[in-house]
């Protein structure tokens, strides 16, 4: 199942909806099946309407439909990832495409890089959420009291910060949790720079207007 401006990470939910044919008939192929699962894999180009196998990153995700409702303009779908795949060859194009693939191993790279930057990550993960929810900021500790897995970690908050296609398909081609690790710690330096910078902007704008207003007055 192609997908356009976006990538399903494994053990992450994702919702999105289906209306070209070819995804149509690859949907209503895997709901026939008893697992009920498929491949979802992003394209390189989202402008491509019809994508050969060459216009699919190498690397997916194998996703067990959760729940699925039909409308005249397609089909709503939410999915599960459960692990990542790598696709070798085009089995069949029409009516949907199917590949040839083998699992790839969760990478379980451990010790204290991956533990500094586990915690790195953690805490610009709180900074963000803090900027852009101050009022009601999530705590990010509490949502992995029940699983300490960097590399899930690092899939939440990139599934959750505004990166593009090629980035997000970076994280998920990771072959180490350092590694994804560093891709996410990077994004999210630079996203809170961000946040940071557009804060003092309104702040600034806001008590312009407000000397505005009191010299009009």
């Amino acid at each position: 199942l192609p997908i356009k401006n976006t990538v399903l990470f494994p053990n992450l939910m994702l919702p999105f909806a289906v209306g070209r044919p070819g995804s149509v008939e690859a949907v209503n192929a895997a709901l026939a099946t008893e697992d009920k699962t498929l491949i979802v894999v992003a394209q390189k180009n989202a402008a491509v309407d019809e994508p050969k196998f060459e216009d699919l990153y190498p690397i997916g995700t194998r996703a067990v439909i959760k729940k699925m409702t039909r409308s005249d303009e397609g089909i709503e779908l939410l999915v599960h990832g459960e692990e990542r795949v790598q696709l070798h060859s085009l089995v069949q194009h029409k009516p949907f495409v199917k590949a040839g693939i083998s699992a790839l191993p969760q990478p379980a790279d451990a010790g204290d890089e991956v533990e500094a930057l586990y915690r790195a990550v953690l805490d610009l993960g709180q900074q963000a959420l803090e900027l852009v929810q101050p009022k009601a900021p999530q705590d990010l500790e509490a949502l992995l009291q029940q699983d300490r897995n960097p590399l899930w970690l690092a899939y939440l908050l990139g599934s959750m910060l505004n990166l593009d296609t090629p980035s997000q398909q970076r994280l998920l081609e990771a072959g180490t949790r350092a590694e994804a690790l560093r891709l996410v710690h990077a994004h999210l330096s630079h996203e809170i720079q961000v946040l940071k910078l557009r804060q003092k902007i309104a702040k600034q704008a806001a008590s312009e207007m407000n000397k505005e207003q009191r010299e009009y007055m």
